[in-house]
């Protein structure tokens, strides 16, 4: 098994990488995934603006790519921060531009009228599981915490699709899941021993 890092040109892989490979797992970057294994995992990391990312999937055929592998492959796949966003179906950050639609839900902007918090949300952060699952296993709830760096969040239209949240003047999704798919709002490779964990769980998901 290898985790397959996609260098989609939104965000900076080599921390995700370096994590990877801390936790014990053999990570390979790759501009696109035409040569993925049945065992392989896929990360997609992501910074940056909704409309861009999504052009730039579209444009180098890396958005269908994505598609065949969490929806026909079936191989574990995990968005990070922008990379959980374009799972949507679409976003408040670029209307009419269409998400890769892998789960039914919209991304949404902070509207916050509390001046205690801050847009964007940028920082250390908790969340609460809302149902047992692998991906939680082992995780220590006292005192964990994960770093947040967003504008926008998931709005799921179904609420199995919900695996955490997290407050911030207001609750919204901050992990998604539907079977072979999972997104994390935070950035997991920034969270220490936390994060880590997270991950070390995800490479070893069972679909």
């Amino acid at each position: 098994m290898k985790i397959k890092i996609l260098d989609s040109k939104i965000s900076n892989i080599n921390s995700v990488k370096n994590m990877i490979e801390w936790i014990g797992y053999e990570a390979q970057v790759v501009e696109d995934l035409k040569k993925i294994d049945c065992n392989d995992r896929i990360i997609i990391p992501g910074i940056g603006n909704f409309g861009s990312a999504m052009k730039y999937l579209k444009e180098k055929g890396l958005a269908d790519q994505i598609k065949e592998v969490a929806l026909i492959k079936k191989n574990p796949i995990l968005g990070i921060c922008l990379g959980m966003q374009i799972f949507m179906n679409e976003s408040e950050e670029s209307p009419g531009e269409k998400g890769l639609e892998l789960i039914d839900g919209d991304v949404k902007k902070f509207e916050i009228n509390d001046q205690n918090f801050k847009v964007p949300h940028v920082g250390w952060n908790t969340f609460k599981g809302h149902k047992n699952h692998t991906i939680f296993n082992k995780l220590d709830y006292d005192r964990h915490r994960y770093y947040f760096v967003h504008s926008y969040f998931v709005k799921c239209k179904d609420s199995s699709n919900i695996l955490a949240s997290t407050d911030y003047g207001i609750k919204f999704t901050s992990i998604i899941n539907k079977e072979n798919i999972f997104g994390f709002q935070f950035h997991p490779e920034k969270s220490l021993k936390y994060g880590a964990k997270l991950l070390k769980n995800f490479c070893e998901f069972e679909v």
